[in-house]
């Protein structure tokens, strides 16, 4: 039955081709590419072979996957010197966002310059009143203020989001409520959890403002990837486990036997009633390819003529039921195409090996033993390090420095050494819907 979700629309105004062209170059110089596409990173399905070999073999975050609108956001400068925010969508259009103000962490009435982050755009209720309120979830950063930041680990990634972007954004709300109040929508920093703790991401479900239909879990370890990232994997419950596919309608025809053969307008397409469903997936390109019936009945048909919009060619997320058949979850008018045949293969063999909630909250005990094991591993690693090269530095003889020599320089430090890395906090932002749902209400 289709579903009826809210979407949320983005409160900015699309660029023209000729003014997204310029800024899409902009964005491929920051991140040293020449591909104009939407850079963003793509998840794979989750497989049951993921907890071996990913979960128990890597580190992992975990946080909640949001059914939004995926997003890029861009701050940069515009021709004019003037601070300018964009939106970029999985399609990749620009839509620049006015009434936005991001601070650098020294100065308020600074801005960014040269800053790619990742996120979801939601719709949101407030735990207060209910009214829903455009959010943007932030779960990655690529560029920070010009600095390509990709090849870092994701801890370092989030780091700088947080103590270079987040953290003066928020002391901005704080000091400035009033001027504030304009911004089109807030910014959230997503709460990632060491992967064993999926219990808990879970258990905070029920706090959140906004629909999630799953989690993510990133690797620890790896860079950040533009397209498809193997590493990156979005779990999701059977009856959530979706593809979008691009619907055609089959039309019966009606034969007016009273007509002659001859004539071209003896058959023709019958309105009144049921069309077949088809459901086609994407080759790439302009190719599609049939794959399966979509199942529509009487009533769910009724409701889509009441509807008056044309379903010619509109893409469309389904799911499987209980009998096995495809059945209209919502349209995806966001999307230009539907899944890649590649990525429906992926989902199929996710549903095939249906992994559960319940399995995963099984499996987290074990890797966390895992993950405590590689912390040891680690560290006994690097003890051994030391010790073996504390030898060789008590045997080096000192060097006699003449006089009005300058003193040899230390190596300057990196910023990812001075910056801290991102851990998990037991006390959530109170910009955060986590922490602003567990508050408790006064009457």
């Amino acid at each position: 039955m289709l579903e009826e979700r809210d979407f949320p629309e983005i409160p900015g105004e699309l660029m023209p081709d000729s003014i997204a062209h310029e800024v899409k170059q902009q964005v491929a110089r920051l991140l040293n590419r020449r591909r104009l596409e939407f850079p963003g990173s793509q998840p794979v399905s989750f497989e049951a072979k993921h907890i071996r070999e990913n979960l128990e073999g890597r580190d992992y975050f975990v946080c909640e996957k949001s059914d939004g609108l995926r997003c890029l956001m861009l701050c940069i400068l515009d021709p004019n010197g003037e601070e300018a925010v964009f939106l970029i969508t999985r399609e990749n259009q620009y839509f620049r966002i006015p009434h936005l103000h991001f601070p650098l962490p020294e100065d308020e009435n600074s801005c960014h310059n040269g800053t790619i982050i990742d996120g979801e755009l939601v719709l949101s209720k407030r735990p207060t009143d209910g009214v829903k309120e455009l959010r943007y979830l932030m779960f990655d950063c690529l560029t920070l203020n010009g600095k390509n930041i990709v090849t870092r680990p994701l801890d370092k990634r989030l780091g700088y989001l947080s103590e270079q972007f987040y953290k003066p954004y928020f002391k901005l709300r704080e000091h400035h409520p009033k001027e504030c109040e304009d911004f089109p929508f807030k910014l959230s920093l997503k709460n990632m959890h060491f992967s064993y703790k999926i219990p808990k991401v879970f258990e905070n479900l029920k706090y959140l403002g906004h629909i999630s239909d799953g989690l993510i879990f990133t690797c620890r370890e790896t860079p950040y990837v533009f397209g498809t990232d193997p590493t990156l994997l979005k779990w999701k419950p059977s009856e959530e486990n979706t593809i979008d596919f691009k619907l055609h309608l089959n039309i019966p025809l009606y034969t007016d036997l009273d007509l002659d053969e001859r004539d071209p307008y003896r058959s023709y397409p019958n309105y009144d009633v049921k069309p077949g469903f088809e459901l086609l997936v994407w080759d790439g390109k302009d190719q599609y390819s049939n794959f399966s019936e979509l199942a529509i009945g009487d009533e769910e048909w009724e409701k889509l003529k009441s509807l008056e919009e044309p379903l010619e060619e509109r893409i469309v997320e389904c799911h499987k039921d209980k009998e096995d058949n495809w059945r209209l979850l919502r349209f995806r008018d966001d999307k230009a195409n539907g899944n890649h045949a590649t990525v429906v293969q992926r989902v199929l063999e996710s549903i095939r090996d249906g992994v559960t909630k319940e399995d995963l909250i099984k499996e987290s005990p074990t890797i966390e033993r895992s993950w405590k094991q590689r912390e040891l591993n680690r560290k006994s690693r690097h003890q051994q390090f030391q010790q073996h090269q504390s030898p060789h530095t008590q045997q080096q003889p000192s060097q006699h420095i003449p006089n009005g020599a300058p003193p040899s320089k230390k190596r300057p430090q990196e910023d990812d050494e001075l910056l801290p890395t991102y851990e998990e906090e037991d006390d959530d932002s109170e910009d955060n819907e986590e922490h602003e749902s567990k508050k408790p209400r006064t009457e």
